[in-house]
């Protein structure tokens, strides 16, 4: 029992000790708004320790995923714009084409019409061009009369309309009028050059005007990777950006790309921003649809940085305690980036040579 009674008294004593301490210290603070003021004799002074800010070049570094997707204007799916059957095959997978060769040849009854409406609509033409000059001679001789010229420009300006028409129709199909004869077969052709990435087609099979595409013609040397980038990251990269890829395939080498474009529409669910970048394909390391692994590294600049625990927080706005004179600081709004996870960028609110507390500033705290 004696035992315990002592034991009790000794932690009375500490603890008393422990309020004296705590006392103590905070009587050495003064605040005045964002200002403190300590005591020259406080041992708090001994538990600060202050940093010199200086500017110091800076290369932001940070990973995330991406998938490879073909440059946009560089891929082309082949189908047929017309129901019919395959009579003829121009290309083989792995073939490089120029824009305009043909891919496949096509029996069609739908293109046949669209081919005798445009003759059609050339031939009609020609006549109402040749009946409007006649009756403009007629009529500069008082042969021919001012109702008689007007119906011949009419039907002049309609039949020129309705050839317009019909060479539209065919440019949408991409077919070349100027190529065009009766009766022949529908040769598709690529609007690209490129290389043959895929080929489905079986000679003499039928197909209907939905089905899927028979070639894949892409330019593979350049291809785009589509990577999400976190919001916090944003301030870091701009366009024209080096940028590393690795693949699974090959983990040791790295693909240097460019940051090619910031997207402009923030993905509210992950709070990532989808970015392009270019890269070089010329050895084929990067397949369409393969996962990578992307290291971006931004534009190095002259920068302020600070080990993280300078930082300290008041709601939802980051502060620092700046030295002003011996014992006196002052609490700086800042904005603030993330290095790692020891260190933060200082984007704005402090200048070079100010003595900023790095360690102990939690001692400051009201």
């Amino acid at each position: 029992m004696k035992q315990r009674v002592i034991i009790l008294c000794f932690g009375l004593v500490l603890a008393a000790c422990h309020r004296t301490d705590t006392s103590s210290a905070h009587s050495d603070l003064m605040f005045n708004g964002d200002t403190v003021f300590v005591a020259e004799t406080s041992p708090i002074l001994k538990r600060i320790e202050l940093q010199k800010t200086q500017f110091e070049t800076y290369s932001g570094e940070f990973k995330t995923v991406g998938t490879v997707r073909p440059v946009s204007g560089k891929y082309a799916e082949i189908a047929s714009p017309f129901a019919g059957r395959v009579t003829q095959s121009f290309v083989h997978l792995g073939q490089r084409v120029q824009a305009g060769a043909p891919i496949f040849e096509l029996g069609s009854a739908d293109f046949y019409e669209a081919a005798k409406s445009y003759f059609a609509a050339r031939s009609a033409h020609e006549l109402a061009q040749q009946n409007y000059r006649r009756q403009q001679e007629l009529a500069e001789n008082g042969v021919a009369s001012q109702k008689e010229l007007e119906t011949a420009r009419n039907e002049a300006t309609i039949a020129a309309r309705e050839l317009e028409q019909a060479k539209s129709t065919l440019k949408v199909f991409n077919i070349d009028e100027t190529a065009l004869s009766v009766g022949q077969s529908l040769r598709v052709t690529t609007p690209i050059s490129g290389e043959v990435v895929q080929c489905n087609m079986t000679i003499g099979s039928y197909l209907r005007e939905d089905a899927e595409p028979l070639a894949v013609v892409a330019d593979l040397s350049q291809v785009w990777v589509a990577a999400l980038v976190k919001e916090k990251y944003f301030g870091a990269i701009r366009p024209g950006d080096k940028v590393e890829v690795f693949t699974d395939a090959n983990p040791d080498k790295a693909i240097w790309g460019t940051l090619y474009y910031l997207g402009e529409i923030l993905d509210e669910e992950t709070r990532s921003l989808e970015v392009i970048v270019a890269c070089d394909n010329r050895e084929r390391d990067l397949k369409l649809g393969m996962f990578c692994e992307v290291h971006f590294q931004s534009m190095p600049v002259e920068t302020i940085i600070l080990p993280s625990t300078a930082i300290m927080q008041q709601e939802d706005d980051d502060y620092v305690l700046v030295e002003c004179a011996q014992g006196t600081f002052v609490r700086r709004k800042v904005q603030t980036e993330t290095v790692d996870s020891d260190r933060v960028r200082i984007l704005e609110g402090l200048e070079a040579g100010e003595s900023v507390v790095v360690k102990g500033g939690i001692y400051l705290n009201e």
